[in-house]
């Protein structure tokens, strides 16, 4: 927990983005949770020849892929990504705030494209009333719900990360 402040020391909007971050990543872990479970229960009640539980596999995928979507903001707040820094310990301790700025502007800005691409996707498929028709019948426009949301939550995270680094220690170098 050293990467993120103390709760009780943050403002009212720092706690909620704190909650909603740990929101984030407890429904991702109980997604997963409910998943393996869900497999399991499968697997007995095939072997026990009472058939496959109707929607398993199916279900299973966009489970797997929304706890995905919930769980990347959550894991980037705490800096708990996986992180190649062979340039950052080369460069001069001076030089290595600036390239960490940098990363954190092309992240926001990847995480904003990617957004934006989906919400115009999703709008799209909302418009045209499209539909999922597999073992669950449902609006395709759901399927976007998530992953806009982790890209908006991405690109706030990335954003406060060069705020904190430009601003927080009120020097640039």
């Amino acid at each position: 927990m050293a990467l993120v402040d103390e709760v009780d020391a943050r403002s009212p909007m720092q706690k909620a983005y704190h909650y909603v971050m740990q929101t984030c990543g407890l429904s991702a872990g109980i997604i997963i949770g409910v998943v393996s479970v869900v497999i399991v229960l499968n697997v007995l009640s095939r072997n026990l020849g009472f058939g496959s539980i109707y929607g398993t596999v199916e279900g299973s995928e966009y489970a797997i892929s929304g706890a995905t979507f919930l769980a990347a903001p959550w894991v980037l707040y705490y800096g708990a990504h996986v992180r190649i820094d062979l340039l950052q310990q080369v460069l001069p301790k001076s030089y290595r705030k600036f390239l960490e700025m940098g990363i954190n502007l092309l992240g926001a800005l990847v995480c904003l494209c990617f957004g934006y691409y989906l919400l115009s996707t999703g709008t799209d498929y909302l418009s045209r009333g499209t539909m999922v028709y597999k073992s669950f019948v449902f609006p395709e426009w759901w399927t976007f719900i998530l992953p806009i949301t982790c890209f908006a939550l991405l690109s706030i995270e990335f954003l406060r990360r060069l705020w904190r680094l430009t601003y927080a220690t009120g020097e640039l170098g």
